[in-house]
This record gives structure tokens, sequence and C-alpha cells, in this order.
């Protein structure tokens, strides 16, 4: 991976007309750039970008500094980098978490609209998902926004969890039926077997497991098979 980015890298320097063919930092200017992203010093950031640094580098931990900026809100430094040539939007951590997914996990809608809309950034990479991670917390605008930009409301994670799912163990039903009304499915089973009724009875959210049951013996005609007691999945 560093090899290829370090690639990236140098033919981005080619096309835009950067100082330096390949970038290269030290570990005193990475300790500075990770501070300046989480506390939004522009200056610092401006500083370093000049002196060579790329501005897809990773933090000791495997973030980028740009998830580091949207996760700590960093405004300043979010729009600096992502106006800058070469900056990769949709750049991973080692967890495969993107700017957009723990923007929309903090329930950041403005910095969602902004990645999405301006930026472009990729509402349905490969791995968890932003519209996931919006309603692993229940954050209704952004799924909306999401889903209303491109987000596949039925898209698998790495275990096969739904947004519906995550959405049940949020506990937030307002977004669960919002789901729902827009084609999510309820019969879909994680790795588990476990549907979004099943999340509904494990973390005991019987509000929603009583709603599920309802919908679900309107769409099947018939009850929901329930399952033997289950523990909590992880």
């Amino acid at each position: 991976m560093k090899l290829n980015i370090k690639l990236s890298h140098s033919i981005a320097a080619c096309l835009f007309g950067f100082s330096s063919l390949i970038y290269s930092q030290s570990e005193d200017q990475i300790t500075n750039f990770t501070k300046a992203a989480k506390f939004d010093d522009i200056s610092e950031i401006k500083s370093l970008i000049k002196a060579g640094v790329s501005p897809n580098t990773l933090d000791p931990k495997g973030n980028p500094m740009l998830f580091l900026a949207v996760k700590e809100n960093s405004s300043k430094v979010i729009d600096y980098l992502t106006n800058l040539p070469g900056i990769d939007i949709n750049l991973p951590n080692k967890s495969g978490e993107t700017p957009l997914m723990i923007a929309s996990i903090e329930g950041n809608l403005p910095v969602v609209k902004y990645l999405v809309l301006t930026k472009k950034a990729d509402v349905n990479n490969s791995g968890w998902t932003p519209l996931q991670y919006a309603c692993t917390r229940g954050h209704l605008e952004v799924a909306e926004f999401l889903v209303a930009n491109g987000a596949k409301v039925n898209a698998l994670s790495p275990n096969n969890s739904t947004a519906l799912m995550m959405s049940v163990m949020s506990g937030n039903e307002y977004l669960v039926k919002y789901l729902l009304d827009n084609g999510a499915d309820l019969k879909m089973r994680n790795q588990q077997g476990l549907t979004a009724i099943d999340f509904a009875d494990i973390y005991t959210k019987p509000w929603i497991g009583d709603g599920l049951r309802s919908r679900w013996a309107k769409l099947y005609k018939s009850p929901y098979p329930e399952a033997p007691s289950r523990g909590p999945t992880n």
C-alpha cells in the first residue's frame, strides 16, 4: 500500500507541478500534522504542505489527516485539505473508514453534504458504508440525505449487516420507518442468521420489534417465524 501511495503522489506531482516528485515527511512532521488536523491549526497545515508533506499523510494509527479533521470537525483544515491537488477524498484508515463515514456516524450533516455534493465522495464504498454508519447512531437526516444521493439501502457490511439492522439497534423508530419506506428488505439476514426483528429483540427495542412484526405480517401474510431466544450479537 505504501508503494502505491508514493506512486500516486509522484503522478500527482507531475500533473499539478509540485516542487517535489515524491512526498516525504519526517516523524516530527507527521506528529505536527496530526495535532494541527485535530485542533484546526490551518497555519501549521499550510506550512507543512508548503514543506512538501503529502495531504494524504497517515498518522501513526493509520488515519488520514482529512479523516482526523472531519472527526474533530476542524472546519478550516477540512476546507483547505479538500481543495488541495492530489487529495484523496475517499482515502480510508486502516479499518476501512473514510472521511464521509466518520462524518456520517458523527451526524455532521453539513460536512456530509459538503463531501458528497461538492467533493463527490463515494456514498457506496465497499465494506461498511456511510449509510450504515449514520444508522448505527440513529442519524435520520444524514440517512435521508445519503439515500437521496444514491446510497444503497440494502448494501451489506462485511458481516452482512444492513442499514435497517443498524437503525433498529439505534432505537430510532422514525429512521427504521424511513428505511422500510425506501426499500429496506425486512427479510435480510446477517452472517449469524439475524434479521432486523431479531436485532430489536436482542437490543431490547420492543416498541420497534412489535412494529416490525406487524409490518412483516402485512407484507408476507404470515406471522414472523420466531427463533429460539438469542444472546447479544457481536
